[in-house]
């Protein structure tokens, strides 16, 4: 009786060691996808960079160029931390193609304080004068539902000529820590209008300067 148990129960654990293995996970940095949110802001920087490598028709590696902050094209001028983070990559990503990127925001002198050794200032008037810049990375950004189209540029300073431009686009959920839904009720131009469902509006960019 004792052999009629061992052998069914042997049986048993052969026939799970050929049980058809587990496929391993996908890779969660293709495409961006699975990307925490900096990461995401860096690796868009990347492929909008290489779009202006890939566009470019007058740009030198050697001759300086300086890139601003990204905009709001409503009005050209309103800033937010997604703005400012993704100039920062964008900066870096120049840097991976070996262009000569300038800083701009270097002050004339190092600032020592109780809290630190500073040299970064966005105060125009500490700012080094007469930088050797020949050209300017330049964006726009337009809020959509459920994102945000980037329009970015390579422009000469001695003719406003575009050298290089790129267009691309990032949803709301890929970098929801800068990005939010609208809300249900929005307000425009000083008017509450009440939706059918929030998300139907143009996506609330966080920290905007406006």
């Amino acid at each position: 009786m004792l052999k009629r148990v061992i052998i069914p129960l042997t049986l048993l654990m052969l026939g799970g060691c050929v049980a058809k293995p587990v496929a391993p996970p996908k890779p969660s940095l293709v495409d961006g996808n699975g990307l925490p949110p900096t990461a995401m802001i860096n690796h868009l920087a990347q492929r909008i960079v290489t779009e202006l490598v890939k566009q470019n028709d007058a740009l030198r590696s050697d001759q300086p160029i300086v890139v601003t902050t990204p905009v709001m094209v409503g009005d050209m001028h309103s800033s937010n931390a997604l703005a400012q983070q993704l100039q920062q990559g964008l900066m870096t990503s120049l840097h991976s193609f070996q262009f000569n990127v300038v800083d701009l925001n270097l002050a004339d002198g190092l600032q020592v304080t109780a809290d630190g050794d500073f040299i970064l200032t966005r105060d125009w008037q500490k700012l080094s004068k007469d930088l050797p810049v020949e050209h300017l990375l330049v964006s726009t950004m337009s809020a959509v539902t459920n994102g945000m189209a980037i329009n970015t540029r390579i422009v000469s300073l001695s003719n406003n000529r575009v050298v290089s431009a790129s267009q691309t686009f990032v949803t709301q959920k890929e970098l929801a820590n800068y990005m939010q839904p609208s809300e249900q009720i929005v307000s425009q131009n000083g008017i509450l209008y009440r939706q059918a469902s929030p998300g139907m509006n143009e996506v609330r960019v966080l920290g905007d300067g406006k």
